[in-house]
């Protein structure tokens, strides 16, 4: 659902605009050199390319999340978004990433103390069982103590043993 949400909302942000397809008339982004470029803008470009459709809108989202924010290229989407998007851009992106970051921190800790709290649960029984054994293995080896020492008791003294 949220990574549904957000890549939608990343979609109609930073996606294409319109119908037509820069990435037909324009060079790979990765290889622009001419930021002033009115028709083949960077960010543009990779917007189309990232955000162009729900699926691959979601999978850059799914990436962000990841803490994966290059290009094809080796290039930051974040830069050029930043440069181009500026305040908007980086309140959208921290506010996403303070989310994704604490979620996935929630998550791992919520794991880790799930476990713990299980292992001391099993612990626990392990110990009771231990006990209950330790006491009938205590009271047996008495039992048998004790019936060796009246049956040398009856020898020694020469009486039946009763």
């Amino acid at each position: 659902g949220i990574l549904y949400l957000t890549g939608l909302f990343f979609r109609l942000t930073f996606g294409p605009t319109g119908e037509e397809r820069l990435m037909d008339i324009c060079p790979n982004a990765d290889d622009i050199t001419d930021y002033d470029d009115p028709v083949c803008k960077v960010e543009e470009l990779y917007g189309e390319e990232y955000f162009g459709s729900m699926q691959v809108a979601m999978f850059t989202t799914f990436r962000f999340m990841l803490l994966d924010y290059s290009t094809r290229g080796g290039k930051s989407l974040v830069i050029a978004f930043s440069e181009e998007y500026g305040f908007f851009f980086n309140i959208c992106f921290g506010t996403w990433m303070i989310i994704v970051i604490f979620g996935i921190f929630n998550i791992i800790s919520a794991i880790f103390v799930d476990a713990t709290i299980t292992g001391l649960k099993h612990n626990d029984v392990k110990k009771k069982y231990v006990r209950q054994y330790e006491r009938r293995f205590v009271k047996q080896k008495l039992t048998d103590l004790i019936e060796r020492v009246r049956m040398i008791s009856g020898e020694v003294s020469g009486c039946p043993v009763k």
